[in-house]
This record gives C-alpha cells, sequence and structure tokens, in this order.
C-alpha cells in the first residue's frame, strides 16, 4: 500500500504536466525594458476566435475552426536596452520540459548572439498536440507555446493572428525540416 501512495505521488506532477508553467520564465522580465504576456486558455480563447468570426472571410473562418482544437495560446516577450541584460539559463525551465522525449525539436538557427528554435509534439495521424517556438535575440526574448491539436500546415493560419508574431520564415525552416525527418525516416 505504501509502495502504491508512493508512486501515485510521483506520478502526479507528470500528469500536471499538460502545459508549461509560464512563472518560471519571470526572471527574464527583471531587468527588461518592454513586456508582452498574452494569455488565451480555454473561454478566452474561443472569445477571442469570436473576433475573428465578425471580421468575415475565409481566413478568419479557417482559424476560427482550428481555434477549436486548441486548449491555449501563450506568448510572452521581452525587449531590454542593450545587450546582456538577460540571462540565457533563465530559458531552461522551457528548454528542460521541451527536452522530454515527446517533443521534437525540428529547427534550431543559431547567428551569433540570435537563438531560435522550434519545438513539435507530435500526435498521431498527421496532427501536432502543441508546437513551441523560442526566439532569444541579444535584446529581445519571445516565446510562443502553443496548447492543442492542430495540423502542421495550420501554424501558417495562425502566424500573425491573436498576438501570434508572424513566423513565416520559421515555418520555412519548418517544412524543411519536415522533409528532411521524412528522408531519413526512408532511409532507415
Amino acid at each position: 500500500m505504501k509502495n502504491i501512495l508512493i508512486m501515485a505521488l510521483l506520478a502526479l506532477p507528470l500528469a500536471a504536466q499538460d502545459s508549461f508553467d509560464f512563472k518560471t520564465l519571470d526572471k527574464l522580465g527583471t531587468n527588461s525594458k518592454n513586456h508582452t504576456n498574452i494569455t488565451l486558455d480555454g473561454d478566452m480563447l474561443k472569445l477571442a476566435s469570436g473576433f475573428l468570426g465578425a471580421a468575415g472571410g475565409k481566413d478568419a473562418t479557417d482559424v476560427k475552426n482550428l481555434v477549436d482544437g486548441l486548449k491555449g495560446i501563450y506568448i510572452r516577450s521581452w525587449e531590454f536596452r542593450r545587450k546582456g541584460l538577460y540571462n540565457s539559463a533563465d530559458l531552461e525551465p522551457l528548454r528542460s520540459y521541451l527536452k522530454q522525449a515527446k517533443w521534437t525539436r525540428v529547427v534550431e538557427s543559431k547567428d551569433e548572439d540570435d537563438l531560435s528554435e522550434i519545438y513539435l509534439l507530435p500526435q498521431s495521424g498527421g496532427k501536432l498536440g502543441g508546437v513551441a517556438i523560442v526566439a532569444a535575440e541579444a535584446t529581445q526574448v519571445t516565446v510562443v507555446y502553443i496548447n492543442g491539436s492542430l495540423r502542421p500546415e495550420d501554424l501558417a493560419k495562425l502566424s500573425g493572428n491573436m498576438g501570434i508574431p508572424d513566423i513565416g520564415s520559421q515555418l520555412g525552416n519548418l517544412k524543411n525540416a519536415e522533409k528532411n525527418t521524412e528522408k531519413h525516416k526512408e532511409e532507415d
């Protein structure tokens, strides 16, 4: 009985870890001059998608339909006055969460002080269970976390909507990464 109780207690953090706790990134904002915090979960996500329907058009309808499968969209962005005002180690809680076996990093782009990463949470049927984007530049850090079921092509529809930055160039890298992953699977 004691072993069952211990195992149940150990499993609780894993069961509760459906989404990332963004409070662990609060250190990044300590020296920031600007901070943007967007949290759209549950009813707020459906409410925001309702505004898209009022605009009309096929694109608005497409975005509204894909939002139905999402649990949340979380965006955090910090801007700093100069280089060196944030510690990249403050992003480690997020990276540790994303390094779990179920997440796959599909894009890593490093250029001097800039690092961009895209992580996917694959699901069966060619769908995704989540997407995380980390863009760390010398004077700005942006994290986009999309939790829920969507197709890879839905990312382009979300790009530039509901506070999600226009990630078109990153999506081009993502398509290339998907092709390379498929090619390597066929070779194995």
